[in-house]
């Protein structure tokens, strides 16, 4: 019976100290990458969100993002785009011992549009899923699909560093 106590002891404490799961305050920074299907350009993107506050097997996360992508093809129109907005997550880190992070979230921004030096503004919404993996407790990879207007449809990969 004293070895089974100890056992689980020693099990409780590598789980907890392990990969900590994100909690209030918590700020996660990082790049993306993407691969936007209407064109033939990658999409450089950088993300901050904050844990604003615990909610059950969640944390609900608000930050920034922003999102560029220039375009050349072999016809004569090319264009760039520029993605700025806020978004907010919710990060369901109650899994196993919060290495795997599974989100949901949905950003609102707005964009601006160079096609032939004609310029283009407008409002920008996106649905957002994916999952970030904590590799240690600090450094995460992370996967995300967006939808949105505005054509603009996106698989990104990259990583998020956790202070």
């Amino acid at each position: 019976m004293k070895t089974v106590i100890i056992t689980v002891l020693v099990f409780m404490f590598a789980i907890s100290t392990s990969f900590a799961q994100m909690g209030e305050g918590d700020n996660l920074l990082g790049g993306t990458i993407g691969l936007w299907p209407s064109n033939s350009s990658a999409t450089l993107g950088f993300n901050y969100e904050n844990q604003i506050v615990k909610t059950g097997v969640a944390t609900f996360g608000l930050g920034a993002i922003l999102r560029y992508s220039n375009v050349t093809k072999n016809v004569p129109k090319d264009y760039s785009n520029t993605f700025i907005g806020g978004q907010a997550n919710f990060n369901f880190n109650q899994i196993g011992t919060g290495q795997f992070v599974p989100f949901v979230g949905l950003v609102l921004g707005v964009y601006s549009s160079n096609v032939n030096s004609s310029k283009e503004n407008g409002f920008w919404t996106w649905g957002q899923a994916g999952a970030r993996y904590f590799f240690s407790p600090n450094v995460a990879g992370v996967a995300r699909f967006g939808l949105g207007n505005f054509d603009f449809n996106s698989l990104e990969v990259g990583v998020d560093f956790k202070f």
